[in-house]
């Protein structure tokens, strides 16, 4: 069949039947184990884009910034170049983690990688594309200090102890459970009333 009367599923295909493992990097995360990049993945899978007729177009859905983290959705539209109403599109997650500007690069850059990887069923072995040390810190919330009411110190003891208690019990961190108090202050403030620390909690 020519190359021009392939649908999008047929040129998908065509790749797959061209690759099915991508070599890992000699980079290492924190000397432990190698992993393939981004850039590995898109410079194996770009001739093969050519080859085949496939365009591939990402489009950011949505995006967040939380601290020095930052998550989003990235869709991505295989087109075939040919008919480019003939397009199988696709949704990936991504994370990136930076002190800087960095991270909606990386976010963006991961979510890619893991679109192309999954799509194209690609194998790399173990793929932690992002620094092992790395670890999340919500920014600060200095709106809720300020919508605290006058007989409530934002360092009273109790307030601390009950902000701490809850970042525990909701998986979160304490700044994001302010940011989430501040959308319902009248039932936190309540709330806090009437908590009473439990057995090893201090108030």
């Amino acid at each position: 069949m020519a190359e021009k009367q392939l649908n999008i599923h047929q040129r998908l295909l065509g790749i797959m039947a061209d690759i099915d493992y991508i070599q890992k990097g000699p980079k290492t995360v924190n000397g432990q184990y190698r992993y393939a990049s981004h850039d590995q993945v898109t410079a194996a899978l770009h001739p093969l884009f050519v080859k085949h007729g496939v365009l591939p177009i990402p489009t950011t859905e949505d995006m967040k910034q939380e601290g020095n983290r930052t998550s989003i959705l990235l869709g991505v539209a295989f087109t075939n170049v040919d008919q480019p109403q003939d397009h199988v599109y696709v949704r990936f997650p991504g994370f990136g983690v930076d002190p800087g500007d960095k991270g909606p690069g990386k976010a963006i850059s991961y979510a890619f990688k893991m679109a192309c990887l999954k799509t194209f069923c690609l194998e790399t072995g173990e793929d932690p594309d992002q620094d092992a040390k790395a670890v999340y810190k919500a920014s600060k919330c200095p709106e809720f200090d300020l919508a605290l009411p006058d007989h409530i110190s934002c360092n009273d003891p109790k307030l601390k102890a009950f902000l701490k208690s809850s970042a525990e019990i909701m998986g979160k961190d304490i700044e994001d459970v302010k940011r989430e108090a501040l959308g319902k202050m009248p039932k936190f403030l309540e709330a806090l009333q009437n908590w009473k620390p439990k057995k090893g909690e201090k108030e």
